[in-house]
């Protein structure tokens, strides 16, 4: 299963929002509307994630008509989502909007390849972040793809663990986890949920964003950093996923050296 769709683009949807939407209305109990409402809350969160991850793509004209959502459209969204700090979230992704639409393509461009690209200011990778063996660590990333048959798009060229591919990945978790249509699978696809979370994205999200405000040098990085990471806090809360005490420390240059795994370190 993927959850990318071609457009101008390669992986870039022109209508993210979308999950929570497609949820059918319900004339059912109190008890069963209520489970309903924890679906539907599910799915908006995946398309939040989904949003999110799509504000990553190169900067282009596709991705700046993206960012055009309209301000009530989010609001509505998040109404949906369970998460805490909803005005917040709105009001951040309103600057965004603003910065989208002021912001030089060349300015964006330049600063996107200074920070992910060229002299990768910042990584987008998980591997830029944990210090752990990196063909172990794609090679753990993919076996979680391939378990619940996700595949990134082709056309991005991106790395497992990229951060796109990875919200993607738990987006689509969370969609799986609204359909469940037993216990079984419920628990299997929270526990997926939990392991993901808790073994690679919620291990270096959190560090990738204080990176990055840190070292952009637009306001449109550092409102997307802000967004994500209040973000993704709040889905691990409503979700009850496990959290990390710390954040990561920030790795040194490459110095040309291989990683060092786990197993490793205690010998």
């Amino acid at each position: 299963m993927s959850m990318t769709t071609p457009s101008q683009y390669p992986g870039l949807d022109p209508e993210p929002i979308k999950w929570f939407k497609e949820m059918p209305s319900s004339t059912a109990s109190a008890a069963d509307a209520n489970e309903e409402t924890g679906h539907v809350a599910l799915l908006a969160q995946a398309d939040l994630l989904l949003l999110l991850a799509q504000m990553f793509a190169p900067p282009s004209d596709d991705l700046r008509f993206l960012l055009g959502i309209e301000v009530l459209d989010i609001q509505e969204l998040l109404s949906h989502s369970g998460l805490p700090e909803q005005k917040t979230l709105s009001e951040t992704y309103q600057q965004i909007r603003q910065q989208a639409q002021a912001t030089g393509l060349a300015i964006w461009t330049e600063e996107y390849n200074r920070l992910f690209e060229a002299s990768v200011a910042c990584p987008i990778n998980e591997s830029g972040f944990i210090r752990r063996d990196k063909g172990v660590l794609l090679a753990d990333i993919a076996g979680f793809y391939r378990a619940f048959g996700f595949e990134l798009s082709e056309d991005a060229g991106e790395k497992a663990d990229h951060l796109v591919g990875e919200l993607e990945f738990f987006a689509m978790l969370l969609v799986m986890l609204a359909r469940a249509q037993d216990q079984e699978t419920t628990r299997t696809t929270h526990d997926a949920l939990s392991s993901f979370s808790f073994e690679h994205l919620g291990e270096w999200l959190p560090t990738f964003c204080e990176r990055l405000t840190e070292t952009t040098q637009l306001p449109i990085y550092q409102h997307q950093a802000q967004l994500l990471l209040s973000a993704w806090m709040g889905v691990v809360t409503v979700n009850k996923l496990p959290m990390h005490e710390g954040t990561v420390e920030n790795l040194p240059e490459d110095d040309g050296t291989p990683y060092e795994c786990d197993m490793a370190d205690r010998q």
